[in-house]
This record gives C-alpha cells, structure tokens and sequence, in this order.
C-alpha cells in the first residue's frame, strides 16, 4: 500500500511505517496517515479529498495506553482489521462556489460587540449566530454551545442568543437556510484560512454533500487513559 505521511513530525513515524510493510510515497497514495491532531485530520482532507485517512495521534501530546501504540494500527491496518467509514461533508454555496467541511461551518458576527439579527427556518433570532455540525464535529463546538451531540443527520447550535433557542438535528436528506437580516458575519469551516465575510441581507443553505471523508479506526481501541487532542 502506497502512504503518505502528513503531520509537522511526518518524518518520526517514517521508520516505522517502512518496517511495517508500507512504501512512503509523496504523490498518488492509496491511503494518508494523518500524523497529529484533529486539526491535522481537518488539513489533509482539505488537500487531498475522498483519499482514506488513517489518523494516528501524536505520541508528544498523547499519551497512549500499550493498545494504541503506532506499532500495534499499522499491524491493524496491514491485517486489514480496521474499519472504514464514510463521514457525509456538509456544503454550503459562497460567491457561486461549493465550500464543503467535515466538522463545522460557523457563522458568527464581524465585531464582538455587536450581534446579528438572522432568520433560521423562519425563526428570528438576536445573537452572536450559528454552529452547523456533522455528527463528527459534533463533539466539539457544537458541543460546547448545546452540551449534545449525535450520530447521524446533521446539526444546528445557537450561539450566544438572547433568547433560549434548542439545538436543530436535521436528517440525511434536509437543508437549512439562513438569513442574515441585520449586521455583518462571518463563515468559516473546519480549520481553513478561508473566511468569508457575510452581508447584510445574505442567504445560505446548508445540507449533507455527497462528498465523504473516509476515516479508518479501530473502535475496540477506545481507551479512557488515551487522551485525544485537537492540534
């Protein structure tokens, strides 16, 4: 199998993953090892989408229990004992271009001291704005605002409204539109540098995309001592 390595300390794991059986290539891999943190995850499927990613935490910010040793997944992987699934990309149009994310895309106001006025299926709302989620983004912003998160569909999370607003969980086939009525946002996703400013009077419609993320893991790995990072 043909692997690239991704990850600012790539070159640690490139021993390793050589005796393990596999040849490191820089072009046209059959799989990448996401050598880091979540935010790496998010980076290599923005540079190489639809290709099945291998994440493996980073030993210096992780500390892993004996099950979760590099050693012990690529042994996995080469047995073909690892799982892989397929993670629905949400979408959302900008300036006629599709912008697709695997966690989240967040609408929130331009200016700290001002809150924006935005419809959301047909419901008005005063606040800093929006969190729409997948279910594997679900674990971390969305999260943080609603205390929840969830496996399938996808959701919406109300940040910092002025009155009490539940979280929306759509199904696999829905969209959701969102209106800004009154100030200025903006639209960022996942961990990329492309932000967008939102006007005044701006619609945009969220929904699952067709595009996937395919994610290799071993769920009978989990391990409570095994800390997971975002880095």
């Amino acid at each position: 199998m043909r692997v690239l390595i991704v990850g600012k300390d790539a070159k640690d794991l490139e021993e390793l993953v050589k005796n393990s059986g596999f040849e490191i290539v820089d072009k046209n891999p059959d799989l990448i090892l996401s050598f880091g943190g979540d935010g790496t995850l998010l980076s290599c499927e923005r540079q190489y989408p639809g290709i099945p990613k291998l994440p493996i935490r980073n030993s210096q910010f992780c500390k892993k229990c004996p099950k979760h040793k590099d050693e012990v997944i690529l042994k996995k992987l080469n047995l073909d004992e690892l799982k892989l699934t397929e993670c629905k990309k949400l979408e959302t149009e900008v300036l006629f271009k599709k912008n697709f994310c695997l966690n989240d895309f967040v609408i929130r106001n331009s200016s700290p001291t001002h809150a924006i006025r935005f419809k959301i299926s047909d419901k008005l709302l005063i606040g800093d704005g929006i969190v729409i989620s997948t279910p594997l983004g679900s674990t971390g912003y969305f999260k943080s605002i609603t205390q929840q998160s969830f496996r399938k569909g996808f959701g919406v999370a109300f940040n910092n409204t002025t009155e009490k607003a539940d979280p929306l969980f759509l199904k696999d086939k829905d969209s959701v539109r969102f209106n800004l009525v009154r100030g200025k946002a903006t639209l960022s996703f996942d961990n990329s540098p492309d932000i967008f400013t939102i006007d005044e009077g701006s619609e945009l419609i969220f929904k699952l995309s067709d595009q996937v993320t395919r994610i290799y893991s071993d769920t009978s790995l989990r391990c409570p001592n095994c800390k997971v990072i975002r880095g």
